[in-house]
């Protein structure tokens, strides 16, 4: 009996042992899958520091070559980031530091500009690898070309001033981003020195990417989706007209327009070309809110916009469009005019643009070119990749030629270039407890053969057929002429 007794409490010790040992083996595999190459590659981990440091981090290049950031090993055998233009491209490369980690590209693309992932990914690069580890030569990480053209980041980046606001050209028939601009910026070289005087700036927030991660109302630029929502769901919008008194009553509520001007009798077409807001506010009552929320999700709006998706590179903050069921016609009214609501940045509004030039179809954005390793074989190409089909191509033609009629004889003829037909349409942004406006004005060039997309955003720059007119203009001519 007592045997028996001691072989069960034997056995019962070994089922425990057993689950413990497997618990154990099952805790560690864990642990080295996912856990541990969390501590191990993280950027906070000295570390990792340590083994960077024997490897000279990968330049960052423009799409033509320039040197934007490299690195350089001093004498006392630490290696010090340069770059080349400081705050110009500071919310793109982010800046990789000691004391305050990386950001930007650098975090994005940490692993490859270090040189720890791609490692010999061709025969020529396995022989070179092999024939240097033997001559004891100095490992180099792997090398980024951006997309973005150095002339006009530096045209862009001139052209703001010293104004809050951001730029973002693209190229909207491959969704390459040629260039972003934010300000106020910040210089990556002082990030050490600096850092709590940039962090502490409560009004310039240099350390904001407006372009990117921007929360402004897009005014009357959103009037492209309004209009492009009339024209596919408002039978014989085009052949209907509005009576413009210069204010739209809603109840209790006045929708004016800007400086109550009457645009007396006015059909779509002209009223896009005035930016009329009493007809734009009386097509969003005629959609009602679940058609407008529906032709804004078309261009992305309530959605994650990818860039560079493979790693996660730079953040879009994702356009908005109020997503609760809004029964109330004033507030879809100002839902249409781009306030209220709904809020977006330069680098979508710049995608939404794109897409009217691209015959609807909005691309996916990016910003790395190709990878090349230290020996210039390139590693990584991207490949230009449909986004979204925002509209119909019809459509999409028809806000066209709304567009250049905007620059023609509209609110955005200060965009005008001899030469060259742009299309454009303006924005003021009203701001909540403000009496100043945002300036936007988007754009796309030449017409008839779109190279260049844009959007423009000035702080309290007024109206939007001023100065981000003028910037945009400028930013066109440079690309272009």
């Amino acid at each position: 009996m007592n045997n028996r007794k001691l072989i069960k409490n034997i056995k019962i010790l070994l089922i425990f042992f057993c689950l413990c040992f497997f618990g154990i083996i099952m805790y560690l595999t864990y642990f080295n899958i996912y856990i541990s190459p969390k501590i191990v590659y993280d950027v906070s981990n000295p570390r990792l520091r340590v083994e960077e440091e024997k490897i000279l981090r990968g330049l960052i290049l423009d799409r033509n070559g320039n040197v934007i950031a490299q690195s350089k090993r001093l004498d006392n055998g630490k290696q010090k980031r340069i770059y080349n233009y400081g705050e110009i491209y500071a919310h793109i490369t982010g800046y990789n530091s000691i004391i305050y980690g990386k950001t930007g590209l650098e975090l994005a693309y940490n692993d490859i500009l270090s040189g720890k992932t791609l490692e010999y990914s061709t025969p020529i690069s396995i022989f070179k690898g092999f024939l240097n580890s033997l001559l004891n030569k100095q490992k180099k990480g792997y090398n980024l070309y951006l997309t973005v053209d150095d002339t006009l980041q530096k045209k862009a980046y001139k052209l703001l001033g010293d104004d809050k606001g951001a730029v973002v050209a693209i190229n909207p028939k491959s969704g390459e981003i040629l260039s972003m601009v934010s300000k106020p910026s910040f210089d990556p070289n002082q990030i050490d020195e600096k850092f709590k005087e940039y962090n502490s700036d409560s009004t310039g927030v240099p350390f904001l990417n407006r372009a990117a991660l921007g929360y402004y109302p897009p005014g009357s630029t959103f009037k492209i989706i309004t209009a492009s929502a009339a024209l596919k769901y408002i039978d014989d919008i085009e052949g209907q007209s509005f009576n413009c008194n210069g204010k739209l009553k809603i109840g209790d509520y006045i929708l004016k327009d800007y400086n109550k001007e009457a645009h007396g009798r006015i059909k779509l077409e002209d009223a896009f070309k005035e930016s009329c807001n009493y007809t734009f506010g009386t097509l969003g009552m005629k959609l009602g809110y679940e058609k407008l929320k529906e032709t804004a999700e078309g261009f992305m709006f309530n959605k994650d916009i990818p860039l560079n998706d493979e790693y996660d590179s730079i953040h879009i903050k994702e356009g908005k469009i109020t997503t609760e069921n809004i029964k109330s016609p004033a507030l879809t009214a100002q839902d249409a005019i781009g306030q209220h609501g709904v809020t977006s940045n330069p680098m979508h509004m710049a995608l939404v643009v794109s897409a009217i030039a691209n015959d609807g179809i909005m691309m996916k954005p990016y910003i790395v070119k190709k990878i090349s390793d230290s020996y210039n074989n390139v590693v990584y190409e991207a490949k230009p990749r449909e986004l979204n089909k925002a509209v119909d191509k019809v459509i999409s033609n028809k806000i066209k030629d709304y567009m250049i009629k905007v620059v023609k004889s509209g609110t955005g003829t200060n965009a005008k270039i001899n030469g060259i037909t742009v299309a454009g349409k303006t924005g003021t942004a009203e701001i909540e407890g403000n009496n100043q406006t945002h300036s936007w004005f988007v754009a796309f060039a030449p017409a008839d053969n779109p190279q260049i997309a844009l959007a423009v955003i000035v702080e309290n720059g007024g109206v939007g057929g001023g100065r981000a007119a003028m910037i945009a203009r400028e930013i066109i001519k440079a690309y272009l002429k």
